[in-house]
């Protein structure tokens, strides 16, 4: 599902208007019977509901106005207040006079004693509709418009904003001042970059897309390359098994990775590949550690390298790397590998030579920060999965800088370098070299765990096994979305403290089935 700014989705609603005819009063007509029909699912009956709606000055404070007329209708008790009445124009001026022929009750804030009785109003309240601010908005709630943020914020009301949730910025996710917390967004037509990202996702709550009947063409016509990943996509991915087919047809994935100490990351990378369909899966490690890594899991054939006198990979390990590149159809590069300065001219080497799709995790990256030039040397894909802190290195920059601004960290990087980057995390970013941008809604917390990331690089390899090069994007989106609905039903389980990397190995087969039916 295409993602939007708020400037993007302006762009649609005029061509809509404009190019297609469709009135501005039929589309807000349509956004605010998509809220009430919302509501309607939260509390069926709606006699007598007690409802407050906050109603701005602009088009978001008119499809305000078609819920409060809607729900009167409905048998609610509404109460509109307003901010601006004398600004209304278009569709929401017809919408504002509309409404004053009904049975609703009018209060304007101009003052601090109609912010006393909305305080007090909300006391009586089941619902409090934010229709203050659209997704035009930037910058920091200032005035009135601050109060009413802070007084709705201190209501246990439940509260649903409509379009986006006041004071927050739909094309970052930031907020620079008071901004609503709500329960529920009814957001129009498309999801809003600031709803996927956060802070914004925290404030957005439960987040609806609600179809206004712009037209699929439309919206395709606007060339848009930013996207939230959703179960239709990933659900195209799973790899469907034919009754006649073999391990072969499955890929074969080769892992470069391990080091003393450091075994347990090649093998959960492993079980993550076998976990999404990979037919086979070989592990290149130090030859110190081949055999215990070949006890602990009888599917993955092992190859021993020659290490260098600290147990890791080094230049002397070159020739078998090479030795065993043949006939995989993906490499996983990194996981576990320790750290030592010829890792860093071992994977030039390797970029240069290798002829399949690499992901390069982990320590990986670590080689990879001081020579990110050794990037264009590669023939094929690359994809590389840093967290926050690894991005930052690969960037030069603070990684508290780039969790400001993930969306745009993970794409420059990847369009420089012509890579694919999948920026972990919560609400992991995967942006691709032709300007790509994925935004994943799965995961959470549960996953903070050692290993979980050499789990995923596991299944990330899996699946670009098995595809094409044109589909290695929703290769990479499929992957990270399992795992993020792994860790939800880890939590859910066995709660979030105590999940560890194979909790989440051991939910994907459940995953997998329930997606399937």
């Amino acid at each position: 599902m295409f993602l939007v700014t708020g400037k993007e989705m302006a762009a649609i609603d005029k061509k809509a208007i404009e190019e297609w005819s469709i009135p501005e009063l039929i589309l807000m007509e349509n956004a605010g019977l998509r809220v009430v029909e919302e509501i309607k699912e939260l509390f069926p009956d709606l006699t007598n509901l007690k409802v407050i709606i906050v109603a701005g000055k602009g088009n978001n404070g008119g499809d305000g106005l078609v819920i409060a007329r809607h729900l009167v209708n409905l048998g609610a008790d509404v109460k509109v207040f307003t901010l601006g009445t004398k600004s209304y124009k278009g569709a929401s001026l017809i919408n504002y006079q509309l409404a004053q022929k009904l049975p609703i009750k009018w209060q304007s804030i101009e003052n601090e004693k109609n912010l006393h009785l909305l305080r007090l109003s909300l006391h009586y309240t089941d619902l409090v509709i934010d229709a203050l601010f659209g997704t035009g908005f930037h910058g920091s709630v200032q005035g009135l418009a601050q109060r009413v943020i802070e007084i709705i914020n201190e209501s246990s009301s439940l509260t649903l904003s409509v379009d986006i949730p006041s004071g927050l910025d739909a094309d970052t996710g930031k907020v620079m001042g008071p901004c609503i917390k709500a329960d529920r967004t009814v957001t129009f037509q498309l999801p809003k970059v600031g709803l996927a990202v956060q802070p914004g996702c925290e404030y957005a709550g439960k987040v609806k897309v609600a179809d206004i009947s712009i037209p699929k063409q439309l919206i395709e016509e606007m060339k848009l390359n930013r996207y939230i990943i959703d179960e239709e996509t990933v659900k195209n991915m799973i790899p469907q098994r034919k009754k006649e087919s073999h391990k072969g047809d499955y890929g074969h994935l080769l892992i470069i990775g391990g080091s003393q100490g450091m075994m347990g990351a090649v093998n959960l990378a492993a079980r993550g590949a076998f976990a999404l369909g990979a037919g086979l899966v070989t592990a290149l490690v130090p030859r110190s550690i081949q055999p215990a890594l070949a006890g602990s899991l009888p599917e993955l054939i092992t190859k021993p390298a020659p290490e260098t006198s600290i147990g890791t990979f080094g230049l002397v390990s070159a020739a078998e790397i090479f030795e065993s590149l043949p006939q995989k159809s993906a490499v996983v590069f990194g996981p576990g590998m320790g750290r030592n300065n010829e890792i860093q001219e071992l994977l030039g080497v390797f970029l240069e030579q290798v002829k399949v799709p690499v992901i390069i995790d982990a320590d990986g990256l670590n080689a990879l920060a001081e020579r990110t030039d050794i990037l264009k040397k590669a023939k094929v894909p690359v994809v590389l999965t840093p967290h926050p802190g690894e991005m930052g290195r690969l960037l030069k920059e603070p990684a508290a800088k780039i969790q400001e601004n993930r969306l745009e960290s993970a794409g420059m990087f990847a369009q420089t370098y012509g890579v694919w980057v999948v920026l972990k995390g919560y609400r992991t970013v995967i942006a691709g070299p032709q300007g790509q941008i994925y935004v994943n809604p799965t995961g959470g917390p549960a996953l903070a765990s050692a290993g979980t990331g050499d789990v995923l690089a596991g299944m990330m390899g899996a699946l670009v096994g098995q595809v094409k090069e044109i589909d290695i994007g929703h290769a990479l989106c499929a992957a990270v979305y399992l795992h993020g609905l792994a860790g939800e039903k880890v939590a859910e389980e066995i709660g979030e403290i105590s999940c560890k990397a194979g909790d989440v190995i051991e939910a994907l087969p459940k995953i997998l089935q329930g997606l399937r039916e």
